[in-house]
């Protein structure tokens, strides 16, 4: 993903303006005070980011409010997702979206998971198609 070119970063940069404005597009009441947007490292499986640890490498993190986006240590959002998996459930975690982000091994698909909320979250597989649009295939919802 070095190459501004490549299919991969144009897929995850597709991806993260689609989780961002999914994001934005909703009303105060459903959207949460800010999200992560987080960047994994390249997974075979959509089951390889489930769970409190994940062997993926994260990759970089950002944190999105209505001020626009910041970039943030990963170590941060990795205490984040072990407070929310946690038994000691953190308050704070469930108003704090998550927006994910992960080339599939090869680079030419992108799984992307939006978590905005206990039962608000989805996650879809992008690809290019012919004509260069971006199509999308849902995954899993709940």
């Amino acid at each position: 993903m070095t190459d501004a070119d490549t299919p991969g970063r144009w897929l995850v940069e597709q991806s993260v303006r689609r989780l961002v404005a999914e994001w934005s597009s909703r009303d105060e009441q459903r959207r949460p005070r800010g999200a992560w947007v987080v960047l994994w490292g390249a997974i075979a499986r959509d089951e390889d980011l489930e769970g409190a640890t994940v062997t993926v490498p994260l990759l970089a993190a950002w944190f999105l409010t209505d001020a626009g986006f910041v970039r943030r240590d990963v170590w941060s959002y990795l205490r984040h997702r072990a407070l929310r998996c946690s038994s000691v459930f953190s308050p704070l975690a469930t108003e704090v979206g998550v927006l994910e982000v992960a080339l599939y091994r090869g680079g030419t698909q992108v799984y992307a998971a939006s978590h905005l909320g206990p039962r608000d979250a989805c996650g879809v597989r992008l690809e290019r198609g012919p004509d260069g649009e971006l199509m999308e295939q849902r995954v899993w919802v709940s």
